[in-house]
């Protein structure tokens, strides 16, 4: 047999179940062959086998992204305006803001620009809303009398101008409560307590706003996510387990593979209740689909629902409510477990986890299954032993947010904490038994998550944004790090068998990495770089220079 691609000179760790490393690999087609060292691979080699000479680089199976929502992260970064403090520079963002004043800026600029009544949205981090950085909406009715703004906070909030309001029928007396869940279930319009008008921030409303639809044209979202795939690339992502936002964006993937353009594998995940809803749940059963139709390219992988949500109220203060009721919940769990489609439940709040909980229990009860690998989004944010310990009796997959949890609220948690607490348990999830897969939850309120690297980083070195250490004594070493992004994804794809370890049989999906992640410092970490990222034996990024 001749390979089509040999690795030689290598330092290759193949994540398989031996822990073994090796010096070089070949590929043939879209599969690995042989894993071993340079005198096994080498008479693989023939006279049109593409040889590289690694010299001593690493190389570490693709990593794969659980949870993404990479099409919201194209068009907050490559489409809308960035309005983030401090500046993003670790990502490509379109514009530039670094204070209220030049985001102010950016409104009167763009109105200027664009017809009236064309919508001016600006992107910034969360931190935008506490900060005290934000525009009112007073500031930017003076910037933009003539255009709907709105400037994205978070997934969950957002600051809308007195035409944007207006334009979404978001008035002193309407929508209700009833009219507002209609489409978007557990949405709240923040109203001043005086006057009882709206103060133009909303929690939850992305549905209402934009129901079922992007404010962007198709060539443009086309556009911003291919690119944006090519970005995950070069960050050695080599699949998604993708949160598609609108109709349009399952399209766009289906479009990038079949026109040979798409760079990564999709697993597409539609929300069947809550935000970013695309289809419902009686839609999805309609069609028969179950979890992992498809390709090694493309394919169904699950149902999400949201749970709960998030905001500030009128004060300023951080809620969590649900969005759905028990009952409803546990309809919709049982149908799609029944139909073998697997569930992944956003729940933030401990309300929200038990109720997630509690409807997986009620649907084994009803259709027992071993193998369901259902999930529950940010779940171990804090601890909850007794929860865990549920999640493990049903064969519940957790699923913590490190970057987000440790990285951009650590620093809240540890003014909050009280003694004993501990916040994203990982080294206690691997003792237990449990395999947390790698995400970034990224959709553009913090952009640089888009690189596992730093989600790699915050569980390694255990720190917040401002370099405070946080719980360190659940720290894992660099190793169990990668294999969060590399094995457990795998696993938590039901894809262990053609993913996340390097070995003979299964996808070439590998990377090459500019330094040896076990030898820099730990907080180099998030700046390590990979040289090239390779999918199906295809080369999709190659460093230059």
């Amino acid at each position: 047999m001749q390979a089509d691609l040999v690795l030689l000179n290598g330092k290759i760790v193949t994540m398989d179940a031996a822990g073994a490393t090796v010096e070089a690999l070949a590929v043939d087609g879209d599969r690995i062959i042989a894993v071993g060292s340079n005198g096994d691979v080498e008479p693989l080699r023939g006279k049109d086998t593409r040889t590289i000479d690694l010299k001593g680089r690493v190389v570490l199976p693709g990593f794969i992204d659980t949870h993404v929502h990479l099409d919201c992260a194209a068009v907050n970064t490559k489409l809308a305006t960035s309005c983030h403090i401090p500046p993003v520079d670790y990502v490509e963002v379109l514009g530039s803001s670094g204070s209220k004043a030049a985001i102010l800026n950016f409104v009167r600029q763009a109105a200027l620009e664009k017809d009236a009544g064309e919508w001016i949205i600006g992107q910034g981090r969360f931190t935008l809303e506490v900060e005290g950085n934000s525009p009112s909406k007073d500031e930017l009715d003076a910037a933009a009398p003539n255009h709907p703004v709105m400037i994205r906070y978070s997934a969950h909030s957002q600051l809308l101008n007195s035409t944007a309001l207006e334009m979404v029928g978001i008035t002193r007396d309407r929508p209700t409560q009833e009219e507002l869940d209609q489409l978007a279930p557990g949405a709240k319009v923040r109203r001043d307590a005086a006057s009882g008008e709206p103060t133009g921030v909303v929690n939850e409303c992305i549905d209402w706003i934009f129901p079922r639809t992007s404010p962007w044209k198709y060539e443009d979202l086309r556009r911003a996510i291919l690119q944006t795939c090519q970005e995950a690339s070069s960050f050695g992502v080599t699949g998604i387990h993708e949160f598609v936002s609108w109709p349009d964006s399952s399209r766009i993937y289906q479009e990038l593979y079949r026109d040979g353009e798409l760079p990564l594998r999709v697993q597409l995940c539609p929300c069947v209740w809550g935000m970013m809803h695309t289809v419902e749940m009686d839609s999805l059963l309609d069609l028969g689909l179950q979890t992992g139709f498809g390709n090694d390219w493309i394919k169904f992988g699950s149902a999400k629902i949201f749970v709960d949500g998030e905001g500030r109220d009128e004060n300023g203060v951080a809620q969590e409510w649900l969005r759905i009721g028990q009952d409803r919940l546990d309809g919709l769990v049982a149908s799609a477990h029944r139909a073998g489609i697997r569930v992944m439940m956003h729940a933030t709040s401990r309300e929200g986890q038990e109720m997630a909980i509690s409807a997986i229990e009620a649907a084994l009860r009803k259709f027992p299954k071993a193998d369901h690998r259902h999930r529950i989004e940010h779940f171990a944010g804090d601890y909850w032993p007794e929860g865990l310990a549920r999640l493990k009796k049903s064969g519940i997959i957790p699923i913590p947010t490190p970057y987000s949890s440790l990285g951009w609220y650590g620093d809240a948690w540890l003014d909050s904490a009280s003694p004993g607490e501990k916040v994203v348990p990982y080294r206690l999830l691997l003792d237990e038994g449990f395999m947390p897969p790698g995400n970034s939850d990224c959709m553009g309120t913090e952009p640089e998550a888009l690189n596992p690297w730093w989600s790699i980083w915050c569980v390694v070195a255990r720190k917040t944004r401002t370099g405070r250490s946080i719980c360190p004594e659940e720290g894992l070493d660099v190793l169990e790090a990668i294999r969060l992004y590399t094995t457990y994804s795998a696993y938590a794809g039901f894809e262990e068998d053609s993913k996340g370890s390097l070995e003979p049989g299964k996808l070439a999906d590998l990377i090459v990495l500019s330094e040896d992640p076990f030898e820099i410092p730990v907080d180099a970490l998030k700046d390590l770089q990979v040289e090239t990222t390779v999918v199906g034996g295809r080369f999709v990024f190659e460093r230059r220079g």
